[in-house]
């Protein structure tokens, strides 16, 4: 069952979930912790948890479910940015919203410190929050639908230092040959990770729009940001085959019976709990290392 609640930052009537699933990384002991006293906490509260199954193992729980089964109305994370995109990558469509609490190394995309996880739970009950909705990208190689993503699209050569030959296609639409070690194709999102790393622009989160980022190109070739309503097709020319990486997490082949990769904007969302939703102060503090105080106010 659900109880409707209300959001008193957006006015909007908010809906308290009655089932939560749990998702930590499992190489921090302080980590497999905060998920034991989170999950203590919703209990005292009335809510049903469910521990990924990993986690469930780890910490002796008999409520236990794999992420591709988890239809919770909420999912709490307890970790960096990785643990939000494998579990992105792997949740059920339409996806339930996340609340990210920071047990990462820069944990750009989550926002509550963990000594203030309890507090988020109990403001998040209360209906004290906002909802960020983040595009996502699809891609298809031929019919088969791969994994969305959150981030980014990356096509590299399998072969390490080995160049690509690839075409760029916007709606058909010649846009670039060019000969490079990768291709990042970025969301909004993911346009402050590997893309920024090379050399690719941040885009603020107003702008609706995704970025194609060459690797080390041999030529000139420059980032390039296109609107969310764009179909682009990176085709594969030389070698016979190539490793799309999703998310850093999800891998696949382009070969060349299947030498085509559409990439274009998803259906779907992911959705995540803000308290104080300030892009720049993450960007500041996570990203370029600016030195400010933790607020969730």
């Amino acid at each position: 069952m659900l109880l409707e609640i209300q959001g008193d930052r957006s006015g909007a009537v908010g809906v308290l979930p009655r089932v939560v699933g749990l998702v930590a990384r499992l190489d921090k002991e302080a980590a497999l912790r905060l998920a034991e006293q989170v999950s203590r906490h919703l209990k005292s509260k009335g809510f049903r948890v469910f521990m990924e199954e990993n986690l469930a193992k780890r910490l002796g729980s008999r409520e236990a479910v794999s992420i591709e089964e988890m239809r919770a109305d909420l999912v709490i994370t307890i970790g960096g940015d990785g643990t939000i995109l494998r579990t992105c990558l792997r949740l059920p469509k339409p996806e339930p919203p996340i609340l990210a609490i920071d047990m990462g190394v820069r944990g750009f995309l989550t926002e509550v410190p963990p000594e203030r996880a309890v507090e988020a739970v109990d403001r998040y009950i209360k209906g004290e929050y906002n909802m960020k909705r983040c595009s996502k990208l699809a891609s298809y190689i031929g019919e088969r639908r791969l994994p969305d993503a959150l981030n980014e699209i990356f096509v590299t050569s399998r072969s390490l230092a080995k160049l690509l030959h690839v075409r760029v296609w916007k709606n058909g639409s010649l846009v670039t040959d060019c000969r490079v070690d990768g291709v990042i194709v970025a969301s909004q999102v993911g346009s402050t990770g590997y893309s920024l790393s090379a050399g690719g622009p941040i885009l603020d989160p107003e702008l609706d729009a995704f970025v194609v980022t060459p690797v080390c190109p041999l030529t000139v070739v420059k980032p390039t940001v296109f609107a969310s309503n764009t179909v682009l097709t990176i085709e594969l020319v030389k070698p016979k085959s190539a490793t799309v990486v999703i998310d850093g997490h999800y891998q696949t082949q382009m070969s060349r019976e299947e030498p085509l990769i559409k990439i274009k904007k998803s259906e779907h969302e992911t959705v995540f709990i803000r308290f104080k939703d300030d892009f720049y102060h993450r960007l500041k503090t996570r990203l370029l290392f600016v030195k400010e105080e933790v607020d969730l106010e």
